[in-house]
């Protein structure tokens, strides 16, 4: 799992994605007044697991989601794109690749940073700048 500054960024600015957050059991998420209070690149400490008592706390909506950045899993993501075998991963990981510049390739370090820039560009039409999601126009025959 990706816990790394570059994908809590993206994760963060990231408002469709925040805005489809449904908290579920087992969900990680960072916690915006732990880890970005220095943006050190030391973000363990605000890094949380949705347990039992997160899931009270959000009935009893005492959960604050505007200080909570949800970090989706690659499973999650595969299933906001609507994954549901292997060989789907391949087939829309190949149309994804050969759908962007290899600048834009360069900038993932890890697969939940591919996935989300996957679903990021297939459900909303946006690309990572690496600092901003910005607008893109999928080409003809884009995933």
């Amino acid at each position: 799992m990706d816990f790394s500054p570059e994908y809590i960024l993206m994760c963060e600015k990231a408002v469709f994605l925040q805005q489809a957050w449904t908290v579920t059991y087992g969900d990680f998420y960072c916690d915006k007044s732990a880890a970005f209070a220095t943006r050190d690149g030391s973000t363990d400490g605000g890094i949380s697991l949705v347990d039992d008592k997160v899931l009270i706390d959000v009935l009893n909506q005492d959960f604050k989601r505007t200080k909570a950045v949800w970090l989706p899993r690659q499973d999650q993501l595969h299933e906001m794109l609507n994954i549901s075998y292997p060989a789907e991963v391949v087939i829309m990981l190949r149309d994804f690749i050969s759908s962007v510049t290899s600048d834009t390739i360069g900038r993932w370090r890890t697969m939940e940073q591919l996935w989300l820039s996957a679903y990021a560009l297939r459900k909303h039409s946006r690309a990572w700048t690496g600092t901003e999601w910005t607008s893109s126009e999928p080409a003809a025959g884009d995933i």
